[in-house]
């Protein structure tokens, strides 16, 4: 053991040079790296995974028919219920448990998974995670707090794990007066309930979001509080950091060499630059159980846009949240968070902390429950003018729907600490 973790650290230092190289080469060269690295997954998991063998022989498929990155779509999408139950169809044959680590999902969608990783895996996850990190100025040396679910997101060695799900916000905030972080690293609701504490004394230099959508109003509360830019992050539990916000915050840069992602409409087909798209993606680096085509469940932006900084990684304009985070209004037209938010952030910008939590609720396909909690500074007139907003819009797109207010003392997060913003109480089948 003591071997692989010299190795270890051996790997993830070439890693993180590798990856700090890269990203300054020419787009069509960091293509063609990963066509090259999709190529071989595909290859292994064709000879070596019992799933993928069978499932690329009913679609028809060989890996050599995997000419160009657009070929990736001949490849039918896996889902999170293909691996539930039939985890042992995605182990590679041969990989021996014992010898991996094995990874919980939060169980967000209903569906929490185990997933196992290589140590050659579990390196450059740790590595793709230290890379994002370090490009947006994080040292070495920063007291690091890193507020997740698992100590397994550790990720430098000067890092302070508190474990959100078992410690409550005053005992946290109490903690980060005492030792004065340089870094925060928490889900935006934790990071919406610090900034509510009125924290004097905690003066990070950055602040990162992870594991949930990040919304303008969580950004405006901590560039309120703190004077900083939050960055964002993007990934899963199964395929590893996938994408990060750099300090040109113009959207999040989706790493090439960690994985392929897609982002397709409801048929299936690529959106075009600036469409919402469900998110697929095809990890390309662990062995052990490989998820070609992967289906995350989210949606999100893609650009074409190039950043400021430099870096020749593609980009996500913005995630726009969970698959299921929509709403499907009387037309039968689909409602996504950023319409929703369009309407009740644009007059919480001026005012962050009128209100300190909000969830919209979708009781029929005509009716809609804004669900709020008071924030320090609550001003009543902010709340009529959301609750205008909300109605012109529906008015302006000819759909009756009525938007009604309801106040509540505090909005339940669910076992992760992750608040739904957005329940539509209908099903979306009909």
């Amino acid at each position: 053991m003591f071997t692989e973790y010299l190795l270890a650290g051996t790997l993830g230092a070439k890693l993180l040079w590798h990856l700090r190289t890269a990203q300054w080469k020419a787009l069509h060269e960091l293509k063609d790296m990963q066509l090259k690295s999709l190529k071989a997954i595909v290859n292994y998991a064709y000879e070596h995974v019992p799933f993928y063998h069978h499932l690329f022989k009913k679609a028809k498929f060989k890996p050599e028919d995997l000419r160009s990155l657009e070929d990736l779509r001949k490849i039918p999408i896996t889902k999170k219920m293909d691996i539930q139950g039939n985890s042992e169809e995605f182990l590679a044959n041969g990989v021996d448990k014992s010898r991996c680590i094995d990874f919980f999902t939060s169980g967000s969608t209903g569906i929490p998974l185990k997933t196992y990783k290589d140590i050659r895996a579990a390196v450059t996850d740790t590595a793709l995670k230290a890379y994002a990190f370090l490009e947006c100025g994080v040292r070495f040396t920063d007291k690091f707090v890193n507020i997740a679910w698992t100590q397994r997101s550790m990720i430098l060695p000067s890092q302070i794990f508190i474990p959100q799900l078992s410690q409550e916000i005053s005992y946290i905030t109490g903690y980060l007066r005492r030792i004065k972080p340089d870094v925060i690293y928490g889900v935006p609701p934790f990071l919406e309930e610090l900034c509510f504490c009125d924290p004097p004394e905690i003066n990070p230099r950055l602040i990162f979001s992870q594991a949930a959508t990040l919304t303008q109003h969580c950004r405006s509360l901590v560039r309120s509080t703190f004077g900083v830019e939050i960055n964002d992050t993007y990934g899963s539990t199964e395929l590893g950091r996938l994408a990060f916000e750099c300090n040109e915050h113009s959207g999040l840069h989706m790493i090439t060499d960690a994985a392929v992602m897609e982002f397709l409409d409801d048929n299936g087909e690529p959106v075009a630059p600036g469409e919402i798209g469900e998110i697929v993606a095809t990890g390309l680096y662990n062995c052990a159980m490989p998820m070609i085509r992967y289906d995350l469940g989210d949606i999100g932006v893609p650009s074409d846009e190039r950043c400021n900084c430099g870096r020749s990684w593609p980009l996500i304009d913005h995630i726009e949240g969970r698959a299921n985070d929509t709403f499907i209004i009387p037309s039968g037209k689909k409602l996504y968070p950023r319409f929703i938010w369009s309407c009740f952030l644009e007059e919480v910008k001026e005012n962050p902390f009128c209100i300190s939590q909000y969830q919209i609720i979708q009781k029929k396909r005509n009716e809609i429950i804004l669900r709020l909690v008071k924030g320090r500074d609550f001003d009543e007139e902010v709340v009529s003018k959301i609750e205008q907003n909300f109605e012109n819009s529906f008015f302006q797109m000819g759909e009756d729907v009525s938007v009604d207010i309801e106040f509540v003392p505090k909005i339940q997060t669910g076992e992760t600490r992750k608040r739904k913003l957005l329940i539509s109480l209908i099903s979306q089948d009909h």
